[in-house]
């Protein structure tokens, strides 16, 4: 035994939602780890996982192993039949049938389960069926819980919106004569469990009935398996029979002591064995009707040649063949399969086999007898030439002796079938001579052989009155003690082929179906062929029996199946789809949960890291502004400012975390504080975060009146601290242009914004200061003598300081210093139009036109303000975001502010001192 899964990978594979169970056993099956989730993905969906509790340990146990059974007898065909998949893509797609899960070697059930399906009288039986009040215990106990599990099942697959459903408690319920459940996963013979089930059926519809059981047991002969001892045998009135089986009236004939003798009985065919030798349907049909025994053995043990007639005692509804392509082969002691091509058609007539037309039948045959002798000499020329040497077609041999000997030529001569340079064209054209007239043989041979045909067809004409259509073929792929089986059953409403491959349902074409049902690709090839009569077609066809319709269509249940429903029933199925929805919506919740806590991961750690970062880069800066990258890092940043301990908001800064990771993660981006949230959801949401974050990470389980108030007040605080940033990031890009114009026209708007701020904010102080700088910058710019006077700045700063913005802590001598600078540009250019200017200062006349000026905005500008007021999102900001631009952009135009104006903003620091500072001191200054 391999040493057991360490517990880290168990908890793995536990948390994707495999069974311990099946981990330990894919474990035990598997080389590596990479062996162990393959094995694994194969054989079970997590969404679909057995539920571990005492009661069904055992049964679960059974149930995976039955499921590592099936994958190691055939891996490579079971990776197509299991997946595992979300609920959500569970979900069945409108127009399909619902397919079924296989839980192990179960797959040629399914198929059949999905034949009967197809059959509206058995499942109108099976739904309108009413247990007994009083079930007693014992085998027909057991046949009554399998018909419940069944019309459960059949409910399931008419009204459920999921791709498959489960048939593990139908298959777990049916059992043998003795009562034994049938174990899961072993079983290989398809007749015999399937003879089990249909008289478990019948014996559970009889006994509802209050009828004798129709079920007689006789003793069973036949290879080895786990049905021991005893099979059972339908009575031919039971209505089981009367849907799926085929009554046979055996008639011996025989010489005893030189005297004729008969003898005849009847037996029930649920599958009439057709062997794959005849090569055809109708042949092989024939050919169980009529059997000669050369070697039989009379009463007085007298070795005899005898003839056994197999004749149908009436037309059955269903009429299905089991080819036989299962053989012993002495040489290897084995079973093999042979995939020999079996041909048949979708339209079939059972007249020449039927009782009453035995003796019309047998006449014909034997006039039939000379041309099928002549069949049977072509088919032996045909073989000779398709299994030359019982191996090759010769028509490929010659093509390849052909390709071989053209070869051997110059041309290549890197080949290694190059041999060297050789003359061989008298053989290769004799060689394509005979390829020529073996192909033309064949033709030759096959057109004999049809037109021999066509004339047994047509001496048959007469026998026509009872129709049956091709309704399903089960498909074998594999080998005989292995494969997998897939069924191709046809609505004939819709003229389509479905492939049922377990939970997988897909539409086929016809070409496909017949492809793999005739055996074109070795392994691959027809097991059970199942007609129905023409009548039932007919009547399908007429009005639809099934929609193949979800809940969610108008049409759904608006057909045959959906009216055999009781109310309850359909209450049921709409109980069924409702806790599949729940599922769904659980599966959703837990993903949309699990990328949640992924993004409030992802997010704390960035604001928190980002922080640090900041808070360490401008530790030495003490005029700066609040930190803006984000939403949470300029409430942290707030809170620094309002307490030193920095903890006060730490609570409301997770939940702000939380926000933007929901509105991240969720579609209606509406937010965690939008009220949108169910209570269940918060609760997962909460449990969640206190599994997977410690209490230093995660936000608290709610968040207080108090800390919703502080959201709201520093949600509009950050809101105009961005606009605020935006306007004061413009000043400085145009003071660094010198575009002293539009500087006036945004400071003059900004002004106006932090009038109602605290004294003590960043933006009131940098409005203040900026209220200063600005004209003294204008103005001493334009004092040298070398210098060129703008007398358009000159009138809209007039216009700007005739407001007298924060006068109340101008400087003092603040009027006087802007009236010597003004006279100080008048002595130096001596302009009459300054001296307006000086006027109007000292006078505070508002000109309108300048005024108008003062308060216009560029759309250039405004537009340029959105581009980075709206960078900055209070709900949707992005961990990619690695830069703050107004924060830095205020750092760096403060800093070149002082490259570009270093002498004016000492003018500025001079204007502390009590005296004005003459001319003489200003361009001392400036200079």
């Amino acid at each position: 035994m391999k040493t057991p899964i360490n517990q880290d990978l168990l908890d793995q594979y536990i948390g994707m939602g495999f069974s311990k169970e099946l981990i330990n056993m894919a474990w035990e099956e598997s080389n590596t780890e990479a062996d162990v989730i393959n094995t694994l993905l194969t054989l079970s969906d997590k969404n679909n996982a057995l539920a571990n509790t005492p009661t069904k340990q055992d049964e679960e146990i059974l149930l995976n192993q039955a499921l590592i059974d099936s994958y190691k007898t055939n891996p490579q065909v079971s990776t197509s039949t299991f997946e595992i998949v979300s609920p959500e893509q569970r979900k069945r797609t409108n127009g399909v049938p619902c397919g079924l899960k296989n839980v192990g070697n179960t797959c040629y059930f399914n198929g059949l389960l999905q034949t009967y399906f197809f059959n509206s009288d058995f499942v109108k039986i099976i739904i309108k069926f009413q247990p007994p009040a009083q079930i007693e215990q014992g085998k027909q106990g057991k046949s009554i819980q399998l018909l419940q599990n069944l019309q459960h099942l059949f409910l399931s697959m008419i009204g459920s919106d999921k791709k498959y459903v489960d048939p593990s408690d139908v298959i777990k319920s049916i059992c043998d004569d003795f009562g034994n459940v049938l174990p899961i996963g072993d079983q290989k013979d398809v007749g015999e469990f399937n003879t089990y089930f249909l008289s478990r059926i019948g014996e559970g519809l009889a006994y509802n009935e209050h009828q004798p059981s129709k079920i007689e047991e006789q003793p069973h002969e036949g290879p080895p398996s786990i049905l021991r001892m005893k099979s059972s045998t339908i009575h031919d009135e039971d209505v089981v029979s009367k849907l799926f089986f085929c009554k046979v009236h055996h008639y011996l004939q025989f010489d005893q002591a030189g005297i004729p003798q008969n003898r005849d009985n009847t037996e029930l065919y649920n599958f009439i064995p057709i062997d794959l030798k005849d090569g055809n349907l109708y042949d092989g049909f024939d050919n169980f009707v009529v059997n000669s025994i050369e070697d039989f053995k009379n009463d007085l043990s007298e070795i005899v040649c005898a003839t056994k007639y197999n004749w149908v005692q009436g037309a059955p509804q269903t009429l299905s063949f089991q080819i036989k392509r299962v053989a012993y082969n002495k040489e290897k002691n084995d079973l093999v399969k042979q995939n020999d091509e079996f041909y048949f058609e979708e339209e079939i007539y059972l007249d020449r086999f039927l009782y009453e037309n035995s003796k019309r039948y047998l006449d014909i045959r034997n006039q039939n007898r000379e041309l099928k002798d002549k069949q049977k000499a072509i088919k032996q020329e045909l073989l000779q030439l398709s299994k030359f040497d019982d191996k090759y077609d010769l028509q490929d041999v010659l093509q390849t002796a052909v390709k071989f000997l053209t070869m051997q030529s110059k041309e290549n001569p890197q080949n290694p079938a190059n041999f060297g340079p050789s003359d061989q064209t008298n053989t290769i054209e004799q060689l394509q001579k005979y390829q020529l007239q073996v192909q033309k043989k064949k033709e030759i041979l096959q057109n004999q052989y049809n037109d021999l045909e066509d004339k047994i067809q047509a001496s048959y004409n007469n026998f026509k009155g009872n129709k049956y259509q091709l309704q399903s073929v089960l498909i074998h792929e594999g080998m005989a003690n292995s494969g997998h089986y897939y069924t191709y059953i046809k609505d004939f409403r819709l003229n389509k082929w479905f492939k049922f491959n377990d939970i997988r349902v897909t539409e086929e074409t016809r070409e496909k179906v017949f492809q793999d049902a005739i055996g074109v690709k070795p392994g691959i090839n027809a097991y059970l062929l199942i007609y129905v009569k023409d009548e039932f077609v007919q009547e399908e066809v007429k009005f639809p029996k099934r929609l193949y319709s979800t809940s969610t269509e108008k049409d759904y249940l608006q057909d045959s199946y959906g009216s055999f429903l009781s109310q309850s029933q359909n209450e049921s199925i709409k109980r069924e789809n409702q806790l599949f929805q729940n599922e769904i919506e659980d599966y959703k919740q837990a993903r949309i949960i699990e990328r949640i806590a992924e993004a409030y991961q992802t997010r704390f750690e960035f604001v928190n890291e980002h922080f640090r970062t900041l808070v360490n880069k401008t530790q030495n800066i003490k005029f700066k502004p609040l930190f803006t990258q984000n939403f949470p890092i300029y409430v942290k940043c707030k809170a620094s400012q309002i307490s030193n301990q920095n903890t006060q908001h730490d609570n409301l800064i997770k939940w702000i975390i939380l926000d933007s990771a929901f509105r991240e993660v969720q579609e209606n981006k509406k937010g965690i504080f939008g009220g949108q949230i169910s209570e269940n959801f918060q609760n997962k949401l909460i449990n969640k975060f206190s599994v997977q974050f410690n209490e230093f990470k995660r936000p608290s389980a709610i968040l207080t009146q108090s800390e919703q108030n502080d959201l709201n007040k520093f949600e509009q605080e950050y809101l105009n601290y961005v606009n605020l940033g935006s306007w004061a990031t413009i000043i400085l890009e145009l003071l660094e242009k010198k575009d002293f114009i539009q500087v006036l026209q945004v400071l003059q708007s900004l002004t106006k914004k932090v009038k109602t701020l605290e004294q003590q904010s960043y933006f009131f102080k940098f409005t203040k200061n900026l209220k200063i700088l600005v004209p003294i910058i204008i103005i001493g710019k334009m004092i040298p003598k070398e210098s060129q006077v703008n007398l358009k700045e000159l009138q809209l700063l007039q216009a700007y300081l005739v407001h007298n913005h924060f006068q109340y802590d101008d400087p003092k001598l603040w009027k006087t210093e802007i009236s010597i600078m003004l006279n100080a540009i008048i002595e130096n250019h001596n302009q009459q139009a300054v001296k307006e200017i000086i006027n109007n200062f000292e006078a505070e006349n508002k000109i309108k036109e300048n005024m108008d000026l003062l308060e216009f905005l560029s759309e250039e500008v405004q537009n340029y303000q959105l581009v980075i007021s709206s960078a900055y999102e209070i709900y949707f900001w992005s961990t990619y975001q690695k830069q703050d631009q107004i924060f830095d952009k205020l750092l760096e135009g403060m800093n070149k502010l002082k490259q570009l104006f270093d002498p004016f903003i000492k003018i500025q620091q001079a204007l502390k001192d009590p005296q004005p500072l003459m001319k003489e001191d200003l361009e001392k200054i400036i200079k």
